[in-house]
């Protein structure tokens, strides 16, 4: 690898840790919820239930559900996508059902189709995979878990016009000549195959997400629209309910090889106490929210228990629908005065038969009422404080928090081992911890401080500094006039400096430098021989100090000349004598100048 090019990577990663820590402390946990038919909840399971199917819910909106949940202590929240609306694509969404491929683009646009058919939300149509992501890993990371709910075979108006837009013909349920608008004609093997595929390619994505350990496929009130109660008795009656213990088996078995736990609610799960037409796979946990009325004959929840099926208390007391504030079934006020009656292990009907846990449900029969996000709190609210004894609030992290804002902003001045010795520590941090678990998150806090005051400071970069000394040794102090600048410059400097101090290591070396090219060489004194008896006079060549002046005798004769101008000294290639140039032009001169005043008198 590029040594720069690392450096750089090192440097952005270090940025975005610094970020990532800030924000929510990159904690990613599994979750410690996942309940099995043979296995006691150590904690029970309290879950709030939002129809996100029929009603579109913008992402802000859940994320805000699912904090409120964490805050109360709730261990969950079921997401209705798929509730007579389809409120949820993958980017892929391209199936094959019994040989015929059925693209990407076309199922996306016939599920718009089949939305503004069933009700066309002018707050949006769809989640997309990337917001869903965002949703899931957010959940995730504060240790709640998500249910997704792909409702079938009934609650499917936006499905079933969606098949119909693709080509497939005779999707729906019918009896008596009447069609129901929301079910699945469980005798068409080719609608059965697309749902099922359909289900898998969500199944698939939770699954594959790591944020749910539940999967609830629905299966309640079946052809409700045609029949004044569900048909679930007409399909025993018919010889057909059969076929809707297969296919409930066959979406179970998919849910539980994606390595979740399959969800259905009670009403069409052994109907009528009946098991001559077959056995459901008892993995299947039963949303009881029902206990049946007059001529609807569900099974009860000691009969769920005797086939193996673990039970999740979905009282339906608990139940609001948007829009109803103190009027019709299932409105706010009765949904709080029975928030304080109904006891948390209380099924409809009375039961107190042993659960997993309770949920809660907000519903959106009529979509286009408003979101009512205050009163849904309200009822989250006033859930957590009956039930404080069951839900367990999340611990402080409010400590820890504040250690995390100490993290020095600019990682990029201390030691990789130091900063990655800290990036670890973070990255380890579980925000999923609750309060019997509060000295976990102390001891993490413990870890981090000391860490941070164990970042090491990086030294100060002395390269340009090293250089120049180096070339400081291989100078002669006796052949400069100023070598004290040297001295000077040198005696400024200090060692081990760390990365803070790097200013005073550039300044000196910027001292240094400049001291360099101050330096000036020392002048030789030239050997200038003694003065002969002849008449031949040797010019002075050192000239500093001296005056300037020239003495002519008339213009017929010269006599002689004084030097003024410093001369310039050259030394000979071979011999190395040194002599004075300008002594050899003036000689010539004068050698001309007589010769020019002879020539004059003859």
């Amino acid at each position: 690898m590029n040594i720069n090019h690392k450096e750089e990577t090192m440097k952005h990663l270090k940025k975005q840790f610094v970020i990532l820590a800030l924000s929510f402390g990159l904690a990613f946990t599994g979750f410690g919820n996942k309940i099995y038919a043979d296995e006691p909840a150590e904690v029970p399971l309290s879950i709030l239930s939002i129809d996100a199917g029929r009603k579109y819910f913008s992402e802000e909106q859940l994320m805000t559900i699912i904090d409120q949940a964490h805050q109360n202590g709730y261990t969950g929240v079921q997401i209705l996508l798929g509730n007579d609306g389809l409120r949820f694509v993958l980017d892929d969404m391209s199936m094959n059902v019994q040989g015929k491929t059925f693209e990407s683009d076309a199922l996306k646009k016939a599920i718009t189709v089949g939305n503004k058919s069933y009700y066309n939300d002018p707050n949006g149509d769809v989640l997309t995979e990337a917001e869903m992501t965002r949703i899931l890993n957010h959940a995730k990371a504060i240790g709640i878990d998500i249910i997704p709910v792909i409702n079938s075979p009934g609650h499917m108006d936006a499905i079933l016009v969606a098949m119909e837009e693709l080509g497939l013909s005779n999707v729906r349920y019918q009896n008596n000549n009447k069609t129901s608008e929301r079910t699945v004609n469980i005798e068409n093997k080719e609608a059965i195959a697309f749902v099922q595929a359909l289900t898998k390619k969500y199944v698939d994505y939770f699954g594959n997400a790591g944020a749910s350990s539940i999967f609830n496929f629905g299966a309640d009130e079946y052809a409700n629209d045609v029949f004044t109660s569900p048909g679930w008795g007409e399909l025993q009656k018919n010889g057909l309910y059969g076929d809707f213990i297969a296919y409930s088996n066959t979406l179970a078995q998919i849910i539980k090889d994606a390595g979740m736990k399959p969800m259905s609610f009670n009403d069409g799960i052994y109907y009528n106490s009946k098991d001559q037409f077959g056995t459901f796979d008892k993995d299947i946990i039963i949303s009881y929210w029902t206990s049946g009325w007059w001529g609807f004959n569900v099974a009860k929840p000691d009969y769920f228990a005797s086939k193996g099926h673990p039970i999740l208390n979905t009282n339906d007391g608990w139940y609001w629908v948007l829009g109803r504030i103190d009027k019709d079934g299932y409105n706010l006020k009765d949904a709080l005065k029975r928030t304080q009656t109904n006891d948390f292990n209380d099924l409809a009907g009375g039961s107190k038969i042993p659960s997993i846990g309770s949920m809660q449900a907000i519903w959106a029969d009529d979509p286009s009422q408003d979101h009512g996000m205050n009163h849904i709190i309200e009822l989250m609210d006033a859930f957590a404080t009956r039930h404080a004894d069951k839900l367990v609030k999340p611990a402080d992290y409010s400590v820890l928090d504040h250690t995390l804002t100490a993290i020095p902003k600019n990682l990029d001045l201390y030691s990789d081992e130091s900063v990655m010795k800290l990036q670890n520590l973070v990255a380890s941090i579980v925000r999923s911890y609750r309060i019997p678990e509060q000295n976990k998150v102390d001891a993490i806090n413990s870890q981090l401080e000391d860490a941070i005051k164990n970042l090491e400071l990086k030294m100060a970069d002395y390269s340009k500094l090293e250089v120049l000394k180096e070339r400081v040794t291989k100078l002669n102090a006796d052949d400069y006039e100023n070598y004290e600048v040297i001295t000077d410059a040198l005696a400024l400097i200090e060692n081990n400096r760390k990365i803070t101090h790097q200013s005073d290591v550039d300044e000196w070396t910027e001292t240094l430098e400049n001291a360099l090219k101050a330096l000036i060489f020392k002048n030789d004194e030239p050997n200038v021989p003694n003065p002969k008896e002849d008449d031949t006079t040797i010019l002075d060549t050192k000239t500093e100090n001296k005056p300037t002046t020239m003495s002519k005798t008339p213009t017929t004769q010269i006599t002689s000349t004084t030097q003024t101008m410093k001369p310039k000294e050259t030394t000979l290639p071979i011999t190395g004598i040194q002599y004075d140039l300008t002594n050899k032009i003036l000689g010539s001169l004068m050698l001309f100048g007589g010769a020019l005043v002879l020539k004059r008198k003859s």
